[in-house]
């Protein structure tokens, strides 16, 4: 890590508040036009101290709604390193600068070139610490391309944790299992999103997932559909100014948030059996039927896959007629 050396620009150098370190011979200074920042209405200079030993890559979680949730260590992680990593750059922003932070931003896309220039940096000596929008990187989030580039090229990864909504959210949860699965986000294709929640039911086990407001409903109706009876808590906006939690059935969930807003978590308790999964004979028998009443291939694959919950793909390969009709 670059060590961070401040010096007030308006009084001599021997009258520093903090004087130069004495360096080995193997380390410089870089002093590629110096970065000033105003801090407590003093003007300050960064001066990166660049070793030939390889830097770290932090793994740093931030609030997920709350500013003080922040810990500690991540401040002064973000302060200390040379480059900050961001999945949007304006979000990073308002952060650090509420913080009085002045760290250079980038920002990361996880599909890209991105991973393999910050890998450069790192090997080349900087640290580099990396921040999604809310919460931890990787964890449903951008990040995991560039840890699995630091973890190949035998780069030092060190995780910086704090804030998670999931964790939040089943700390809370009110069940006495010791086991949870995080899912993340379902898909965002119905068939496809129902043969994920059935497999789920079939798991029997808890399971936590993240839902964006457009498509709460079209989850909450599928999940009511396979698993009628399973238990549900919805914790939306958490750690936020309208954080709620909520407890009940998929179907009472439906009438609880019509017009949803914000953010959602939800811990999923499946109870009983989940609703039959349908085999390839009865796909086949159901697109007959729906052929016998002058429905198209894609119309009756369509039609199927609604009812059944697998996916609309799978059921239009178990077309039983001549792939011409």
């Amino acid at each position: 890590m670059a060590a961070l050396v401040r010096f007030d620009a308006d009084v001599p150098c021997k009258q520093a508040r903090v004087r130069p370190p004495v360096l080995p011979a193997s380390v410089c200074i870089r002093y590629s036009t110096p970065r000033q920042r105003l801090v407590n209405n003093r003007t300050t200079t960064r001066i990166a101290i660049v070793s030939e030993q390889p830097g770290i890559l932090y793994v740093v979680a931030t609030p997920i709604g709350n500013l003080e949730d922040i810990t500690i260590r991540a401040l002064r992680i973000l302060r200390e390193v040379d480059l900050i990593a961001a999945e949007h750059v304006p979000v990073a922003l308002t952060l650090l600068r509420h913080f009085e932070i002045d760290t250079p931003v980038l920002p990361y896309h996880d599909h890209g070139p991105d991973a393999q220039r910050l890998i450069q940096r790192i090997d080349n000596g900087e640290s580099v610490a990396l921040i999604s929008d809310a919460g931890t990187p990787g964890v449903s989030d951008p990040g995991r391309n560039l840890v699995a580039a630091a973890v190949n090229a035998d780069l030092k990864v060190i995780p910086i944790p704090g804030p998670a909504a999931s964790i939040a959210l089943w700390s809370v949860g009110g069940s006495d299992s010791p086991h949870v699965a995080l899912h993340g986000f379902l898909p965002r294709k119905q068939g496809e999103r129902r043969d994920a929640i059935h497999k789920i039911a079939e798991r029997g086990q808890e399971t936590l997932i993240f839902e964006s407001p457009r498509r709460l409903l079209a989850t909450l109706r599928d999940i009511a559909d396979t698993m009628p009876d399973a238990r549900l808590v919805v914790g939306r906006e958490l750690t936020k100014l309208h954080e709620q939690i909520w407890r009940g059935t998929p179907s009472e969930a439906l009438d609880a948030f019509p017009e949803p807003r914000g953010e959602f978590t939800i811990l999923l308790i499946p109870r009983g059996s989940a609703q039959p999964r349908w085999t390839d004979a009865e796909i086949a028998g159901a697109l007959a039927d729906a052929a016998s009443q002058g429905a198209s291939r894609s119309q009756a694959a369509r039609h199927v896959a609604q009812l059944s919950g697998r996916p609309r793909r799978e059921v239009y390969a178990l077309w039983p007629f001549d792939p011409q009709r």
